[in-house]
């Protein structure tokens, strides 16, 4: 299965952290499944960490490889064809960051893993997972 994760799910997979839930933990222990970590995630982290949010990304921005091949996940750059889909997405929410991860998972056909409720608002074309 092809998985999108979000930003709050790497960065809790990274830290180990207990927020993350059993079956979200399961999906990505599952090795038969394909993990993709959007550029987007970094953006969205280096952003809040400027922000004053966000202090446990730090550490993970200045290992990000480390943390991706932790994951063992695959690195999904933002393309033209995404950013012009999140524009057209039809789902009244702002974040750009997680309009850009729903476009994404609608063009990768991927299922996203979050943890954000705001997903279900589009689940006609996104499957969240959680």
């Amino acid at each position: 299965m092809k998985i999108l994760l979000d930003t709050h799910t790497v960065l809790w997979a990274a830290t180990n952290s207990k927020r993350l839930s059993r079956t979200a933990m399961g999906l990505i222990e599952d090795e038969s499944n394909e993990l993709l970590v959007s550029a987007v995630c970094p953006w969205e982290m280096g952003i809040k960490l400027r922000l004053g949010k966000l202090h446990e990304a730090e550490s993970l921005l200045l290992d990000w490889e480390r943390v991706m091949s932790d994951l063992d996940a695959v690195a999904l750059p933002v393309t033209h064809q995404h950013a012009i889909s999140a524009s057209k997405l039809v789902w009244d929410h702002r974040d750009p960051f997680d309009r850009l991860l729903g476009a994404q998972s609608v063009i990768e056909d991927a299922m996203i893993l979050s943890a954000d409720y705001a997903f279900d608002a589009i689940r006609s074309v996104v499957t969240r997972l959680w």
